[in-house]
């Protein structure tokens, strides 16, 4: 008997893993979306919505897909904005899932703060709400940051240092609709922590070494795996996480932790955590290295079939690296040697030539990616520089 599985929003690897798991996908995707052949050739029927956070329109499509596929194992998603559709679903539908309640508090980061307020490790004293209702007295002795509560992607995110600076960005933003998380600080380098939970037990599948442009806006150039650190805080970063994910109640999934390592108090502080796969090819850089599938043991373990042996022995290392073009318009672009496809597993340049190139702002304007994989982090480093070195291109301010 063919078994199905519903995806909310276009994941070409999470159809793969679907596929590869047994089950036939089957993707909900908002009608503006691109499905690539790359996407299409793992799934049985695509259907589209006008927008796949519509809870109440997608669940009415699903009832359609029901009728028509009988035997529909699972609804989920990997992408952030069809996370709460998908738990809403499954609830309504009596499947596995994490809970409505879990999927929102881990979207809110003020929710989320309010319930690691339980556990002294992984308190941050945090001030939320529209720009009209923050506080007009800078909250803090050190430097902040500001960001969307429910943002993602490094979207308007910005560093604020002082009580002059705060009533610049009160004064710039005092009308904007959205809700704000202001935070302290954490000084230290960045890493994420890539998980599967399986009935509420959870498996660490490996920390990601992390590189932004740093301050103010964060934006991440690059990744790179295994991180690397020292053998004692890997444990601590452990510890904080699991203490997270049962904090929030995650029973299923995948999920991408984000932390900081406070090099002034020397410990790690939970920065966000979502129950969703990484974006910018994380899961894909540790599948090269340990050779695990975030997205294949995401969906066996609503299956209840993760192995029990999960741990990352990494046989390679991997990493991504982002390119940031000037403003202007691209006259040429062109790789001054063979690549090497044993090594350089994927480069891609989202423009053409005679495109005019946007300013970096956050992870959606940056211009270019290679994915390079090799024996250790160091050779892997030296291919990109070496990679950086042969990558010519003109642009010119227009």
């Amino acid at each position: 008997m063919n078994k199905y599985i519903i995806i909310l929003g276009a994941s070409r690897y999470g159809a793969e893993a679907a596929a590869k798991c047994g089950l036939k996908p089957i993707i909900v995707a908002d009608q503006h979306s691109s499905i690539d052949k790359e996407i299409a050739q793992w799934v049985k029927a695509i259907f589209y919505v006008r927008d796949i956070a519509e809870k109440a329109e997608v669940f009415r499509v699903v009832e359609e897909i029901m009728n028509l596929y009988q035997t529909v194992e699972l609804v989920v998603s990997f992408t952030e904005l069809g996370l709460e559709t998908a738990a809403y679903i499954s609830e309504r539908l009596q499947l596995p899932t994490n809970s409505l309640e879990t999927v929102v508090n881990t979207r809110n980061k003020g929710l989320m703060r309010q319930i690691m307020w339980r556990d002294p490790e992984l308190r941050l004293d945090v001030v939320s709400g529209k720009a009209s209702d923050l506080p007009k007295k800078f909250p803090y002795s050190r430097s902040a940051i500001i960001k969307p509560l429910d943002g993602f992607g490094s979207k308007e995110v910005d560093y604020v240092s002082d009580q002059q600076e705060w009533e610049k960005w009160l004064k710039r933003n005092q009308d904007h609709p959205h809700e704000w998380i202001l935070e302290p600080y954490v000084k230290g380098p960045e890493y994420s922590v890539e998980t599967v939970s399986c009935r509420g037990k959870h498996f660490i599948l490996g920390i990601t070494e992390k590189q932004t442009t740093g301050k103010p806006h964060f934006i991440e150039t690059g990744h790179i795996v295994p991180a690397r650190m020292e053998q004692q805080k890997v444990k601590q970063i452990e510890q904080v996480v699991m203490k997270a994910l049962h904090l929030l109640n995650v029973q299923y999934g995948p999920g991408h932790i984000e932390i900081k390592w406070d090099v002034e108090e020397d410990r790690p502080v939970v920065i966000e955590m979502h129950t969703r796969p990484g974006g910018d090819f994380i899961p894909y850089l540790h599948q090269l290295a340990s050779g695990f599938n975030q997205y294949e043991l995401g969906i066996l373990s609503y299956m209840n079939q993760v192995p029990f042996d999960v741990k990352p022995i990494y046989t390679k290392a991997s990493l991504v690296k982002f390119f940031m073009f000037p403003e202007g318009a691209l006259r040429q672009i062109y790789l001054a040697t063979e690549v090497n496809r044993e090594y350089i597993r994927d480069w891609t340049i989202y423009y053409q030539v005679g495109d005019h190139i946007k300013k970096t702002v956050d992870s959606y304007t940056r211009s270019a990616h290679v994915i390079i994989c090799s024996s250790t982090v160091e050779e892997c480093q030296r291919l990109c520089d070496n990679f950086v070195e042969h990558l010519n291109y003109q642009v010119v301010q227009e």
